[in-house]
C-alpha cells in the first residue's frame, strides 16, 4: 500500500481505535490456541465494551486454520478491516527444532545458522506467522539464570555474529517489504536482561554505562544494523529504571543512537509490572511512562486500553505519541503485505513443507557442529563398530530432547531418539539399553499435559531397581554410554537455580557404574552450564549435546561413530562451583592478579577454598582430527592501511588423513588503555573445512573499530599502543604482539 493511503487509514481512526491497535493479546482470548502459556494467566481487566477484534496483534496461535478464522473475524468485525499481526515465541525452530541458540552459536558456522533460521522462517510463514520473538541477544554470564539457553552466550563478538545471521535468515534482504517465506524478527530483551542479580529471573540489573555500552548493547545494535524490524523490552530494572519505562534507553539509545525506526513491543505484562516495580502508582502512570519511552505494543495488559484515553483527553500525554506508535504498527503490517493479502502464508498448499529433507539434513549438520567434546581421555571416542555398547539413562530412548521453548510449536513425536540414531550407525546386536534413573520424578506438575507426557515417557520406576538393571546391562558391555543432565523444564524462562550440580539420583548411578571399571562416555543434555566437578573424573569422555532438537539422535550418533568429528566450542563457561559465578573469560585484570609465583600468597585476587579457574572455559572444545595453526612470517611490523584495516595472516594445517572442520578463534588484548580492557576478548573466528594432509594460508581482517572501546557516554575510541593477538585452535595458541 502506498504511503499516502496508509496515512489515510491512520487519520480515519478514532482515539479508541488507535489505542486498540497498540494492544497485543494472547490467542487464547480468540480460540483455544493449544500453546503453552508464556506469562501469568489472569483477568486482564479490559472494559466490558472493548472489542478484541479491533486490536493490533495476537500471539502464540500456530494453527493455520485458527489463524485464518481469526483474521477473517478481525477484518469483517473491525471498523476499518485492518488485518492483525500474528506473532509467536519461535525461538530455535518452528516444526523442525534445531539445537538451542547457546549450542548453535558454538558451531561458529554462521552461514549454517543463517540457513537454519531461513528454514524456521519458511515453516513459520507457511503457518501464517508474521513475526517471531527471536533472536534473544542478551549477553549471559550467570548459568543460574534459566534463560541462558536462548542466548548465544557470554561473548560480545559471538553474539553480534549470531545476531546478524539469524536476523538475515528470518527476514531475508528487507527493503520496502518482507518477501514470502520470511518473517519479521523481534530482537530481545532490551536491555541487559541477561545480567540479573543472583541469576534470578526478572531480577534487578545494575551496571556501569561503560560495561553496558561495551558488553551488553553491541549485540542488539548488530541486529538493528541487520535491519531487525522489532525490538522487545526487558522485564528488568536497569540502573534503577524498568526497561519498559526507560525513556533514555528506548528513545535516546535505541531510536536515536542506534537509528531504530521499527516497532518496540513490551514483554508479557511488562507495562503493568512498572507498578509492581514501584516505578508507577497506577495504570495511568504506567501507560504514560511506557508511551513516552516509545513502547508501541502493550502485550497482555489493559494498561494502554484503560490508561491512554484519559491521559490524552486531559492533555497529560500528547496524542502525537500514540500516532507515532500506531504509524509504526501500520508500517510493519504494510511491509509484510497484509493490506494486499491479510492471509499471508495461509493461502498456499503447505503439504510436505515441514520437516523437509533439507530441513532435517540442516538440523543434523547443526547438531554435529554444535555438540562440544569436553573430554576425550585416551581417545575413548569415537566408538568402534565392534564394541558392545551399554546405553544407560533415559535419554537413550527419550523424545524429550527439544528444550523448553520447543513446546510452543514443536512436537516431541517428531524427535529422532538417540536409540534410533545409534541403530543406524551400529549393529543392533551390539547395543543394549537401560533407563538407569527417572527423567521425571512425578507427572503431577504438568497439569493438562500430564497424560501426553506420561504416555511418551513411560511409567516412573523404582530407583534401586533401575540402578540394578543398569549395572547388569553394563556388565555385559565393553563401554558404557551414559546420558545425564537436566530434563527440559529445568531450563528456560522461570527456571533459575541456586544449585547446578547433577541430581543425587544421577550421581548414585554414576558411582555404581564406575565400580565396573569400564570406560564411561557421558552425553550431557542440558540448557545451561552445570557444575560437573564431582562427577567429571568418572568419565573417559564427555560430549555436551545440549538439547539437540528434532534430529538430535541422528547427529549425536554420527559423532559417536566417527562419521562426523566434533568441532564446536563452548560459548559459555562451565564453573567449578556456584561460588565462582559470575565467571567468564573476558574479565579485567586486577592490580594483584594470581599467578604461579604468588599462588601461596594471601593478598592476591583468589579464593581460599576454590580455584580461580573454571572447569571448562569459554572456547573449550576438542576434535578427533589434529590440526595445527601458526602465524605467517613477518607479521610483527603490521600497520593500518589507508582504510584503517590490518590483515592478520596465518597457516592452518590438517595433520589427519580425513577432511576436518576447524574453528579458529582470534583473541585480542589491549595492553594499556585509558579505560581498563579485558585480559582477552574474541575479535574474530573462522569456520574452515580443510582437506586431509593439507595446508591453507588464511587471513583475518580487522578494523580500528574492532580494536576500539566505548567510554561511559557510548562514544567509541581507538587508542594507539601495544596489542596482543592470540590465535587459538583446539588447545594450540600462537601469540603475536604488535604496536599499532
Amino acid at each position: 500500500m502506498e504511503k499516502n493511503k496508509l496515512k489515510e487509514i491512520l487519520n480515519t481512526l478514532s482515539l479508541k481505535e488507535k489505542i486498540a491497535q497498540t494492544v497485543q493479546l494472547n490467542g487464547d482470548l480468540f480460540t483455544d490456541s493449544g500453546v503453552m502459556p508464556t506469562g501469568p494467566l489472569k483477568d486482564l481487566g479490559l472494559p466490558d465494551n472493548f472489542d478484541i477484534h479491533q486490536v493490533g496483534s495476537i500471539y502464540n496461535v500456530n494453527d493455520p486454520e485458527k489463524l485464518r478464522m481469526i483474521q477473517e473475524q478481525a477484518i469483517n468485525k473491525s471498523s476499518h478491516g485492518i488485518p492483525l499481526l500474528f506473532m509467536s515465541d519461535i525461538i530455535y525452530g518452528f516444526r523442525t527444532i534445531f539445537p538451542l541458540p547457546l549450542a548453535q552459536a558454538g558451531s561458529y558456522d554462521f552461514d549454517l545458522i543463517q540457513k537454519a533460521a531461513e528454514i524456521t522462517a519458511k515453516e513459520s510463514y507457511l503457518s501464517g506467522i508474521h513475526c517471531v520473538f527471536s533472536p534473544m541477544l542478551d549477553v549471559v554470564r550467570d548459568p543460574r539464570w534459566g534463560r541462558v539457553m536462548e542466548s548465544p552466550g557470554e561473548d560480545v563478538y559471538t553474539g553480534k555474529e549470531f545476531a546478524k545471521s539469524v536476523v538475515t535468515g528470518y527476514q531475508g534482504q528487507v527493503k520496502d517489504y518482507v518477501s514470502e517465506n520470511h518473517v519479521a524478527a523481534c530482537i530481545k530483551h532490551f536491555a541487559a536482561y541477561g545480567a540479573p542479580e543472583a541469576g534470578r529471573e526478572y531480577s534487578t540489573v545494575d551496571m556501569s554505562n561503560q560495561r553496558l555500552f561495551n558488553e551488553y548493547l553491541p549485540t542488539y545494535q548488530a541486529a538493528i544494523e541487520a535491519h531487525a524490524l522489532l525490538v522487545m523490552t526487558a522485564f528488568n530494572v536497569l540502573n534503577g529504571i524498568p526497561s519498559t519505562g526507560n525513556k533514555w534507553l528506548n528513545r535516546d539509545i535505541l531510536r536515536e543512537k542506534f537509528n531504530f525506526s521499527g516497532l518496540l513491543v513490551s514483554d508479557h505484562s511488562a507495562t503493568e509490572e512498572l507498578q509492581a516495580h514501584g516505578f508507577t502508582a497506577n495504570q495511568e502512570e504506567s501507560a504514560k511512562a511506557s508511551i513516552e519511552a516509545g513502547v508501541d505494543f502493550d502485550m497482555m495488559t489493559s494498561v494502554y486500553v484503560n490508561g491512554l484515553e484519559p491521559l490524552i483527553l486531559s492533555g497529560k500525554v500528547d496524542e502525537a505519541l500514540l500516532d507515532e506508535a500506531v504509524w509504526r504498527i501500520l508500517k510493519l503490517k504494510n511491509k509484510l503485505g497484509l493490506f494486499e493479502n491479510p492471509f499471508r502464508g495461509l493461502d498456499q498448499e503447505n503439504t510436505g513443507e515441514f520437516l523437509t529433507a533439507e530441513a532435517k539434513e540442516t538440523a543434523v549438520e547443526l547438531v554435529e557442529k554444535s555438540c562440544v567434546l569436553l573430554k576425550n581421555k585416551e581417545n575413548a571416542l569415537p566408538l568402534s563398530a565392534q564394541q558392545k555398547i551399554a546405553v544407560i539413562g533415559p535419554y537413550g530412548k527419550s523424545k524429550f530432547t527439544l528444550g523448553f521453548w520447543a513446546s510452543v510449536s514443536g512436537k516431541a513425536q517428531d524427535t529422532v531418539t538417540l536409540k534410533e540414531g545409534l541403530e543406524n550407525n551400529f549393529a543392533k546386536k551390539n547395543l543394549t539399553f537401560a533407563t538407569g534413573y527417572n527423567l521425571f520424578d512425578s507427572y503431577e506438575s504438568f497439569g493438562p499435559l500430564k497424560t501426553g507426557i506420561e504416555h511418551l515417557n513411560g511409567l516412573i520406576g523404582d530407583e534401586k531397581e533401575l540402578i540394578e538393571e543398569a549395572v547388569e546391562v553394563a556388565e555385559n558391555s565393553d563401554v558404557i554410554l551414559l546420558t545425564i543432565g537436566e530434563q527440559f523444564l529445568e531450563s528456560g524462562e522461570g527456571a533459575s537455580k541456586a544449585k547446578l550440580s547433577l541430581p543425587d539420583k544421577q550421581i548414585r548411578l554414576i558411582k555404581a557404574l564406575a565400580q565396573l571399571d569400564k570406560p564411561i562416555i557421558g552425553l550431557l543434555y542440558t540448557g545451561r552450564p552445570l557444575v560437573l566437578t564431582e562427577i567429571e573424573p568418572y568419565f573417559s569422555s564427555l560430549l555436551l549435546v545440549w538439547y539437540p532438537g528434532t534430529m538430535g539422535g541422528a547427529g549425536i550418533a554420527n559423532l559417536l561413530s566417527g562419521q562426523a568429528s566434533p568441532s564446536a566450542k563452548l560459548t559459555m563457561t562451565f564453573p567449578r562451583s556456584e561460588g565462582q559465578i559470575p565467571i567468564y573469560y573476558a574479565q579485567n585484570t586486577t592490580g594483584r592478579p594470581l599467578n604461579e609465583e604468588n599462588k601461596n600468597t594471601r593478598f592476591v585476587s583468589k579464593y581460599s577454598d576454590e580455584s580461580n579457574e573454571p572447569l571448562y572455559a569459554f572456547g573449550t572444545g576438542l576434535t578427533y582430527n589434529q590440526v595445527d595453526v601458526k602465524w605467517l612470517e613477518n607479521m610483527e611490523n603490521l600497520t593500518f592501511t589507508e582504510s584503517n584495516q590490518i590483515k592478520l595472516a596465518y597457516q592452518l594445517e590438517n595433520l589427519s588423513n580425513e577432511t576436518s572442520h576447524a574453528v579458529v578463534h582470534l583473541y585480542m588484548r589491549d595492553m594499556a588503555a585509558s579505560i581498563v580492557q579485558p585480559f582477552r576478548k574474541l575479535v574474530a573466528s573462522q569456520f574452515i573445512k580443510i582437506e586431509p594432509s593439507t595446508k591453507e594460508e588464511l587471513a583475518v581482517t580487522l578494523t580500528k573499530e574492532d580494536l576500539s572501546f566505548s567510554d561511559n557516554q557510548g562514544e567509541w575510541h581507538f587508542e594507539s599502543g601495544k596489542f596482543g593477538f592470540y590465535l587459538v585452535a583446539y588447545g594450540q595458541e600462537e601469540e603475536l604482539i604488535i604496536s599499532l
